[in-house]
């Protein structure tokens, strides 16, 4: 038995023997219920999160959460983080290390629906009976299911995508509501997208506003921006350098801002058109060398203890609680006639071709801005 990755160019294999070599609880059942997940946790003494410092308040919100899980759960684990890189690349580490036989960098996994649905294909993350670990079930969503294909993840918090902008230089009838807006002529050279073409990737699926409809947007964007950012750089809008991100990443920068009272100028408009909800799922990888620990942690963001603290502290929550500021806004769009789609890798996967889309937009923005700073 072995486990394919596939993609356009090869297919990797990673042999179960390989997953056999982290000890048999790589491969057997998982933990029936909270109850026997606790015991096995109490087991472990050291939990390893890596993922990038603005995810889940980096290594500042990952000792807060193991040390809400001691006292919670009667555990004594002992927190160790280490700074990582992106969620994409989080998942081509993990798939190296596993393939090379190689112990876990990171014992939990924090990573979007695009990578739960590759980390489960290439079979690099553990089975488990996630809903059973929930001190409280979720509200359904018609069309959603939480629990990744195959019990490989849970979703755990949703951002919303659309975009942030500069409230002291966008105000008024100016702030962009439509795909449409994005083009007024005095925008022209001073709004900025992203390398990864965040928002336009999820917007282009056929079931939203299609691959044409925001292939054609994205390259008609290339003659309108005056640059490319990452998401999180949102110094780069605060400072005036750019009026707006189209599109971000997440409102979930925005969000904090907001919570905490800084009075940073930033604000974030949801377009008419489409809300997409962009799902973050908690995962075990099969090389985690504390994997029930490591599912405690997800389950731990699921209390409301847990849900409390990603909100007021890192802008996130799950919509599927009934106290989520994200589920509300989403109904709210909903109501106003917006195409409202809860993101997952079941319908990334239903969708076909996402991944080879995503990069095809992503080389149109990068191979524009490129020669356009040569000239």
């Amino acid at each position: 038995m072995s486990f394919k990755l596939k993609s356009t160019r090869e297919v990797t294999i990673i042999p179960l023997t390989l997953m056999l070599a982290f000890g048999s609880s790589a491969v057997a059942d998982a933990p029936k219920n909270l109850k026997e997940l606790i015991a096995g946790a109490q087991k472990e003494k050291v939990l390893r999160g890596m993922w990038s410092s603005s995810s889940l308040s980096g290594g500042k919100g990952f000792r807060h959460v193991v040390s809400a899980m001691n006292k919670k759960y009667g555990l004594n684990l002992k927190a160790k983080f280490t700074p990582g890189p992106s969620m994409t690349r989080m998942i081509a580490k993990i798939t190296r290390e596993v393939k090379a036989g190689q112990p876990g960098s990171t014992d939990v996994l924090w990573n979007n629906s695009g990578g739960a649905l590759k980390g489960g294909k290439v079979g690099i993350l553990r089975k488990m009976n996630w809903l059973s670990y929930l001190d409280r079930q979720p509200l359904t969503w018609k069309g959603f299911d939480p629990v990744a294909p195959g019990g490989f993840g849970l979703a755990s918090a949703g951002s919303l995508v659309g975009i942030m902008y500069n409230t002291d230089l966008v105000k008024g009838d100016d702030i962009p509501r439509t795909f449409e807006d994005v083009f007024k002529p005095k925008f022209k050279g001073k709004i900025a997208s992203t390398p990864y073409a965040a928002g336009m990737r999820e917007f282009g699926m056929p079931d939203v506003m299609g691959n044409e409809a925001m292939l054609k947007f994205t390259k008609r964007l290339t003659n309108h921006i005056g640059g490319l950012m990452r998401c999180g750089a949102v110094n780069r809008l605060t400072s005036g350098e750019f009026l707006m991100l189209v599109f971000s990443c997440g409102d979930q920068y925005v969000n904090r801002v907001q919570n905490s009272g800084s009075g940073q100028p930033l604000g974030y408009s949801l377009m008419k058109e489409a809300v997409i909800s962009h799902s973050r799922y908690g995962m075990v990888p099969v090389n985690s060398r504390s994997p029930n620990a490591a599912a405690l942690f997800v389950a731990y963001l699921h209390s409301k203890e847990g849900q409390k603290w990603m909100w007021d502290v890192n802008g996130l929550d799950l919509p599927l609680y009934p106290e989520s500021t994200m589920r509300k806004r989403l109904l709210a769009a909903k109501a106003g006639g917006a195409k409202v789609i809860m993101n997952s890798p079941q319908w990334l996967g239903s969708q076909g071709g996402y991944n080879k889309y995503r990069k095809g937009l992503a080389k149109i923005l990068k191979k524009k801005w490129k020669k356009k700073k040569k000239k």
